[in-house]
């Protein structure tokens, strides 16, 4: 298992008397809605030989990577570079923006991350440092917080694009048998619902999309171990999420076994596992996303997973899609306060 805590206290804010995060008016109010595509980051540099090195390819090969727990490879982000020298309001609005300063004059590494700054919902991270060495020491420090940062803002747009079209039916539905918040757009439908168990589906002309969400008593910390995860989600969908010919039904694919990593989700310590699934008796399969934590307040555990079926097209963006749902997920603030963190 990855164990990867993420930890934002990692970033260093602090603000700058000059450049370019004070190119513009530092009104933040009326701000424009950001643009650009989906899963993209426009990447700022000092010069267009410094992207086409080993800052440029360390830089887009992160960002760049290939999306764990996919059946075909799809990159997290593209890339899109900028020279400083071109980075004009039309980029300034742009969804994710990553800076890069190589500046001599600066003994110290000054990392700066805004949210909302030209744009919204925008990301915005600036770093600055003396030289390239300094670059890959502070980058290697940093990254994943940063990554976290922009898959953050990512999952943003996306809950702020389904507020405006939200099911109010199937949320309260939610809150009342299951005791949580969380949003759902109309085109989902309820499938199955019982006291511990509820499937929610969209169905496309060329593709599906399913949530899922479960609910047990918490014992221990077992609850978090991978071949736990898998076998309560094979548990449950065994017995709920059937296929359309007789005795076919999801379970997990062991042909590449899921990964899992310890998040934040929310402020709350959680299992995330990517991975894919499988009609068992069918030919029917795809990506899905799974995220483990206990609600403290009523000593359960819940897991809320999305899934995507999608044959022989990209996923990434219909995953991201039920990310951004799942991380609306909350409970109500009618219940007793200061249950201590689960380790």
């Amino acid at each position: 298992m990855k164990n990867q805590p993420v930890s934002l206290f990692l970033i260093l804010l602090v603000l700058l008397p000059t450049g370019i995060f004070y190119s513009c008016d530092s009104d933040r109010s009326g701000l424009k809605p950001s643009t650009g595509k989906t899963n993209e980051i426009v990447a700022v540099t000092n010069s267009e030989t410094l992207w086409k090195g080993r800052v440029g390819s360390e830089i887009s090969g992160f960002f760049g990577n290939y999306q764990e727990g996919l059946p075909q490879p799809e990159k997290i982000f593209d890339l899109a570079h900028v020279p400083e020298s071109g980075f004009s309001q039309m980029f300034k609005t742009h969804h994710n923006i990553f800076i890069l300063d190589i500046n001599p004059k600066f003994l110290s590494p000054v990392i700066e991350t805004r949210e909302d700054f030209w744009a919204k919902p925008q990301r915005v991270i600036k770093m600055t440092v003396a030289d390239e060495k300094t670059f890959f020491t502070e980058f290697e420090l940093r990254k994943e917080a940063f990554m976290d940062l922009f898959n953050s803002n990512e999952r943003r747009r996306a809950a702020l694009a389904f507020g405006t079209i939200r099911d109010v039916n199937i949320q309260n539905q939610l809150k009342s048998t299951f005791d949580i918040d969380l949003m759902i757009p109309k085109s989902f439908m309820v499938a199955a619902i019982d006291d511990d168990f509820v499937w929610l589906r969209r169905e496309a002309q060329n593709f599906s999309q399913g949530l899922l969400v479960y609910c047990y008593p918490y014992t221990d910390t077992l609850a978090f171990e991978p071949d736990q995860i898998i076998n309560l989600r094979n548990h449950y969908t065994k017995a709920k999420v059937l296929g359309p010919l007789d005795g076919s039904f999801m379970k997990v694919s062991m042909v590449e076994p899921p990964i899992a990593r310890r998040i934040n989700f929310n402020d709350n310590f959680a299992v995330e596992m990517r991975g894919l699934w499988e009609l068992e008796g069918d030919f029917m399969g795809g990506p899905f996303i799974n995220y483990t934590l206990v609600d403290q307040r009523k000593n359960r555990v819940v897991t809320i997973d999305g899934y995507v079926y999608h044959p022989n097209k990209e996923k990434k963006d219909l995953l991201r899609q039920l990310e951004a749902l799942i991380f609306t997920l909350s409970f109500p603030e009618d219940r007793l306060e200061g249950s201590a963190s689960v380790r």
